[in-house]
């Protein structure tokens, strides 16, 4: 059939329009802005609490006090004396019901229950750990971790009395004192502090929940000491990262300024001094440093044991040969390393545990270092440095030096 041209005319509108529509719809149903989309909404994230979701349980808080053992705070929250004797039975190598005054504890129980007996009880080893006691079915003790962010932290200031007093007047514990100690070990001496000492440096901080609990190694910094500025710029060499100066000079010394962590010093060298036990003046060619027992004590430099016995006023010591012309002695030790005469040990390897053993009034270091034979002051004496960073690596280490520069020197001084 031939079709006129009107008729043509009229199909061809015709299909122009269904097009058009199909079009319409299309944009109608694809082509929504963002305003007249239907958002779904996002699931909130569920609150949990040492793994468990906060509300399903009533949580109640609280403190270890003087006098509380865990059975007692188990029996005040409705945990009968014989599930008790059950955790005590538990392990063998983990005492599950020890715990310390003034550490925090969680006590879940059901929403209804006005008697807040302990379905799950959570007990705060550490800023770190926390032990889970689960008494919904039988009973149940594990330990976890809370999760923790490494975060890079930095600290400055001025010594006004000592190291401690500065850090612990803007909220440092006292790992970071320590940290530093042992990092400006053989340049600085940390028991003769002077005021307007002053220190920048770089530090990892450990976070739970935002809120820092505790402090990690350090990486980096410069201790102003006597008007002379003490660089430790950290460089990795034969795998080990050691601290040098800006120039590539190591600020490790051949002999440590003190074989032990951070401590006080209890009596100096001097050559007159009243004995507290025999109460007469005697020279004190040592220097004794006080610390708790049992704080490790380490070799202060690499050598081999000679002594290592019991002397009537030594009590335990030992004494190490570094070569033809220096000696140290390690008196009145609690009990010996593993070590033995003829050993060669390291510098920092352990030797032995402060103790207060021998003419001792109370648990504590006497150090000697003797130089060809003759005892000399070890808080004066300066010992030649380790090996600097050798040509080879010299290209590497300045390359490498320039970023901490730049950070530590952006830290303001508070």
């Amino acid at each position: 059939m031939k079709l006129s041209k009107t008729n043509i005319v009229l199909i061809v509108v015709l299909s122009l329009i269904v097009v058009a529509g199909i079009a319409i719809a299309v944009i109608m149903f694809c082509g929504k802005t963002e305003d007249d989309r239907v958002e779904v909404p996002e699931e909130e994230p569920v609150e949990m609490r040492f793994g468990f979701p906060v509300y399903d349980w009533k949580i109640t808080n609280d403190t270890v006090r003087q006098g509380d053992y865990l059975g007692t705070i188990l029996n005040r929250y409705g945990v009968p004396m014989s599930q008790v004797d059950k955790i005590a039975r538990m392990s063998d190598s983990v005492d599950y019901t020890r715990i310390a005054v003034g550490r925090p504890y969680s006590v879940f129980s059901e929403p209804i229950d006005t008697a807040l007996t302990a379905k799950i009880f959570v007990y705060e080893n550490s800023p770190l750990m926390f032990t889970v006691f689960d008494f919904r079915d039988s009973v149940a003790v594990f330990r976890n971790y809370h999760d923790v962010d490494t975060v890079e932290c930095t600290a400055s200031g001025r010594i006004t009395s000592s190291l401690w007093n500065v850090l612990d007047a803007q909220g440092y514990d006292w790992d970071l004192a320590v940290g530093m100690s042992q990092v400006w070990a053989w340049t600085v001496d940390f028991y003769a502090l002077q005021k307007d000492d002053w220190f920048k440096v770089v530090f990892d901080g450990y976070r739970v929940d935002g809120e820092t609990v505790r402090i990690g190694k350090v990486h980096a910094g410069v201790f102003s000491h006597n008007g002379k500025e003490m660089w430790a710029i950290p460089f990795v060499r034969d795998s080990v990262v050691e601290f040098f100066d800006t120039c590539g000079q190591s600020i490790r010394k051949t002999f440590m300024k003190a074989p032990l962590k951070f401590t006080r010093i209890s009596s100096r060298y001097t050559n007159s001094r009243m004995h507290p036990i025999h109460h007469v003046p005697k020279a004190h060619l040592a220097v004794d440093f006080s610390a708790p027992m049992g704080t490790p004590i380490y070799a202060a430099s690499d050598g081999r044991i000679t002594i290592r016995q019991y002397g009537n006023g030594a009590g335990n010591y030992v004494k190490i040969r570094y070569n033809s012309i220096y000696e140290t002695v390690y008196m009145h030790l609690s009990k010996f390393g593993k070590y033995n005469v003829g050993d060669y040990v390291h510098q920092g390897d352990v030797i032995g545990y402060v103790g207060s053993t021998g003419w001792s009034t109370g648990p504590h270091l006497h150090y000697e270092v003797h130089e060809n034979g003759k005892k000399i002051n070890p808080l004066n004496f300066d010992p030649p440095p380790a090996e600097p960073v050798d040509s080879a690596n010299m290209e590497r280490f300045n390359r490498e030096k320039r970023p901490w520069i730049e950070k530590i020197g952006k830290i303001v001084l508070e």
